[in-house]
């Protein structure tokens, strides 16, 4: 009896310990998950001491990063592939510099670079440091198309859970939604004028005008070259990277394609692409997506959770309970509470809204 009577105390102090190991494991992972916040946000400003601007957002989710194409709106690959210079893993940046793009070995060296999981970017309360199978169904240039899709299906492509902030912008992806699409050379030829005239300059005046549904506020999107100085409501009143919403069936796969269990359009295709959903969020605007409760709802930070998320997925999120991490353009580092007011947070996406924000 009294054996019984020990081993029924015995289960219950494992059941009053139990929870409180699991909170301080996720004390640690989130500890640790700011950690790489902060270090992702001393890449940003390392970035624009070297540059004058902060990492550009890139071309569009078909291309990804380009050694031999500088740091500024040339530069086709997102935040994620230009600040790795500034994070000590200049040897990824490097992967293909100096070699032809149409070459065998620079679509050797792409492969390299995207089979590279990179620790800085992955939260651990969502997943380790590895590479996850997608279905990156364009990719440019076209000669690494074959062997970075074959690898990005069969083994894996690096990810990130984190995004840049893309603003409170009605369009917070270079391909975009509903027809409309900023504008990407199908090749490097086609800035050369030998088929397609470059548009570049048209879409990037559209980003800049206040009357144009392309007008961008965050502070990294479609060829962005934003300065500090162009952080108009303060750098410690504005966003600049935040962890990710991501549907916890997309955690290991998003390969089988647009409509099967598991896919996302927030994780299809690698770190490294241009200004895509992958690695840009943002946040509500009600010029552009209205006031009602599912507008709002569609762009409000949340936990993550399975099922099937509604296109498109510009959500920030994390998979800590009751709160996100948010590193802001002066380097310091928050954790925001899903339940901040959409308002509130549309204007900590913006960098000039003008309107003043006491982080909650």
């Amino acid at each position: 009896m009294e054996l019984l009577v020990v081993i029924a105390i015995i289960g219950v102090l494992v059941a009053l310990l139990l929870p409180a190991i699991q909170a301080a494991r996720e004390a640690a992972r989130r500890a640790q998950c700011q950690n790489n916040m902060k270090q992702i946000g001393l890449g940003w400003i390392n970035h624009e001491s070297s540059n004058k601007h902060f990492p550009t957002g890139g071309w569009s989710g078909n291309w990804t990063g380009d050694p031999n194409r500088g740091y500024g709106k040339d530069q086709p690959g997102a935040w994620t592939y230009n600040i790795l210079s500034y994070i000590e893993l200049q040897n990824l940046r490097d992967l293909g510099k100096g070699l032809d793009w149409t070459t065998a070995a620079y679509a050797d060296a792409m492969v390299l670079l995207h089979g590279s999981p990179v620790a800085t970017y992955h939260c651990p309360s969502r997943r380790p440091a590895k590479t996850y199978p997608a279905n990156w169904p364009s990719i440019r240039p076209t000669p690494i198309q074959t062997k970075v899709q074959a690898l990005a299906r069969d083994s894996g492509i690096s990810k990130t859970d984190y995004a840049a902030n893309a603003g409170n912008a009605y369009h917070t992806a270079a391909q975009s939604f509903a027809g409309v699409n900023f504008w990407a050379p199908d090749s490097y030829n086609d800035l050369t004028n030998t088929r397609t005239p470059p548009q570049f300059g048209a879409f990037e005046a559209r980003c800049e005008d206040p009357n144009s549904e392309y007008f961008q506020t965050g502070v990294s999107y479609y060829r962005s070259e934003i300065g500090l100085q162009r952080i108009e409501d303060g750098t410690s009143n504005t966003y600049m990277v935040g962890e990710k919403f991501l549907a916890t069936d997309a955690y290991e796969s998003t390969a089988g394609g647009s409509g099967s269990q598991g896919f996302s359009w927030g994780e299809n295709q690698s770190m490294y692409s241009g200004y895509e959903w992958d690695n840009h969020r943002g946040a509500w605007s009600q010029r552009f997506a209205g006031s009602s409760a599912a507008a709002i709802e569609a762009a409000q930070p949340e936990g993550d959770r399975p099922g099937v998320v509604p296109f498109p997925e510009v959500k920030f999120g994390s998979a800590h309970p009751g709160a996100f991490n948010m590193v802001f353009c002066d380097g310091s580092v928050h954790t925001i509470s899903y339940d901040i007011d959409h308002v509130t947070h549309a204007n900590l996406a913006n960098r000039l809204d003008g309107n003043a924000v006491q982080i909650p």
